[in-house]
């Protein structure tokens, strides 16, 4: 004789399965690469000086702060090397 009914195992069943599901959705959410860069990092990384990446953001480019009052400047780095190609030609 089951301790549970066989509604109750489904149930059971049920729950433990959307629980699986979420944490592998939270995983791989989280193991997802960060498609941004610190402007600092870029610029450096690139030997872009000040007055190029203005021109850069004039182009297009996509400045992101994650954090009101946060001094962090992040930004794409293929939509910054797109943009460099397209200025360059």
């Amino acid at each position: 004789m089951s301790l549970l009914s066989e509604q109750a195992e489904q149930e059971l069943i049920q729950s433990v399965l959307k629980r699986a599901d979420k944490l592998v959705e939270l995983r791989v959410e989280q193991l997802r690469e960060f498609p941004y860069k610190k402007k600092a990092d870029l610029k450096r990384k690139l030997s872009i000086n000040e007055a190029y990446y203005q021109k850069l953001v004039t182009a297009g480019l996509r400045e992101v702060i994650l954090e009101e009052n946060d001094k962090t400047v992040w930004v794409s780095e293929i939509q910054l090397e797109q943009l460099m190609n397209q200025l360059a030609e």
